[in-house]
C-alpha cells in the first residue's frame, strides 16, 4: 500500500473481521483450558457420563470463545491490533483534519495526499501534521470568502499571533509564511509555534471550515450584516492613508517581492499594523475587509 494510499481509504472492515477471527483461533486452546477448568470444578465429588461433560465443555468453550470474539471488537482492542483503525484514530485527533473530513472530501483529498508524503517519508503521524500546516493555511484561506465577518476576525487573531512568533525567531519566516519563495521550506512546516498556538492554529481551520460550511449553503440565511462594496473601498482607502501616514511611501511597496526580501521584519511590521488598523474597525467592516486581505485581494 502507497504512503497517500493508506491515508485515501477507509479502516478496512474485511481486515478488522480477520483479524479478530485470528485473536479467537490463537487464544481458542486457552478457551479449552478454561473451559476444562471451569468444567472439572463445577463437577467435583459427581459423577456425570461423558456425554454430559462434553456438553458442559463445549458450552462453556463457547461461551468463552465468545467472549474473546466480543473483547476482540472493542475499538480499544482493535486499535491496538489493527494498523489501520490506529491510524485512523491518530488522524481524528486533529481538530482540522476532523472539519476537512466532515465539511471538504475534496480538500480531504489534498491533506491526505500530504500527510501520505511525509508519513511515506518515515514521519510519525503527529509530525506529518506539523509538517503539513502550509496545506491547511492554504486550504483555510481559499475557504474564508465563505465564512462569516466573526470568523474572519478570529483568523486574523490567530494568524497575528503566528506572525509574531515567526518574526521572533526570524523576520524572513514572517514574510514567506504569508509569500513563499519556491525552493524554500515553509515557515508553517517548522516546530516555530508554541503548543497553544499550534492548538488555536488548529482549532481556526476547523472553525472557518465550519463557517465556510455554513455560508455555502442555500437554506441558510446569512446573519453577517451587509456592507457595501463601496463602503468596502472607501474603509480600505482610509486604512492606507493611516499606513501611508506612518511608514510613509513604503506603505505603496509591500507588493514587491524584492521589496519584501531586503526588508522583512519592516514589511512583518506593516503587516501586524495594517490588520491591527483593520481590527479597529467596527465588527461587520473588519470582517469584510479581512475576508479580502488573507485572500489576496487587498495585500
Amino acid at each position: 500500500m502507497s504512503g497517500h494510499s493508506m491515508f485515501a481509504i477507509p479502516v478496512g472492515q474485511q481486515a478488522s473481521l480477520w483479524l479478530s477471527y485470528a485473536v479467537v483461533l490463537m487464544l481458542l486452546p486457552v478457551c479449552a483450558v478454561i473451559a476444562g477448568v471451569v468444567v472439572g470444578v463445577s463437577n467435583r465429588g459427581q459423577s456425570p457420563e461423558d456425554g454430559s461433560l462434553v456438553r458442559q465443555f463445549l458450552l462453556f468453550l463457547a461461551i468463552f470463545a465468545a467472549a474473546t470474539w466480543g473483547i476482540s471488537r472493542l475499538p480499544s482492542v482493535q486499535s491496538r491490533i489493527n494498523p489501520e483503525v490506529k491510524l485512523q484514530e491518530q488522524l481524528h485527533e486533529n481538530i482540522a483534519y476532523q472539519a476537512i473530513d466532515k465539511y471538504s472530501p475534496s480538500d480531504l483529498v489534498t491533506v491526505q495526499a500530504a500527510l501520505g508524503k511525509e508519513v511515506a517519508g518515515g514521519a510519525s503521524v503527529a509530525d506529518a501534521f506539523v509538517r503539513i500546516r502550509p496545506v491547511f493555511a492554504a486550504l483555510t484561506r481559499e475557504r474564508l470568502g465563505f465564512a462569516d465577518q466573526a470568523t474572519a476576525v478570529m483568523w486574523t487573531h490567530v494568524m497575528r499571533d503566528v506572525l509574531q512568533q515567526m518574526k521572533a525567531f526570524d523576520p524572513q519566516n514572517c514574510v514567506r509564511t504569508l509569500h513563499l519563495v519556491p525552493g524554500t521550506p515553509h515557515p508553517l512546516s517548522g516546530p516555530v509555534l508554541s503548543e497553544e498556538s499550534s492548538a488555536a492554529f488548529l482549532k481556526a481551520v476547523a472553525d472557518v471550515y465550519a463557517s465556510a460550511s455554513e455560508g455555502m449553503r442555500h437554506d441558510t440565511v446569512r446573519k453577517d450584516p451587509h456592507v457595501e462594496l463601496q463602503a468596502l473601498q472607501m474603509e480600505y482607502r482610509r486604512v492606507m492613508d493611516q499606513m501611508q501616514g506612518e511608514f510613509g511611501e513604503d506603505a505603496v511597496r509591500t507588493k514587491d517581492p524584492a521589496w519584501r526580501e531586503a526588508h522583512p521584519a519592516l514589511y512583518c511590521d506593516m503587516v501586524l499594523r495594517k490588520t491591527q488598523l483593520v481590527l479597529q474597525r467596527e465588527p461587520a467592516m473588519a470582517g469584510s475587509l479581512l475576508r479580502a486581505y488573507w485572500r489576496g485581494d487587498t495585500n
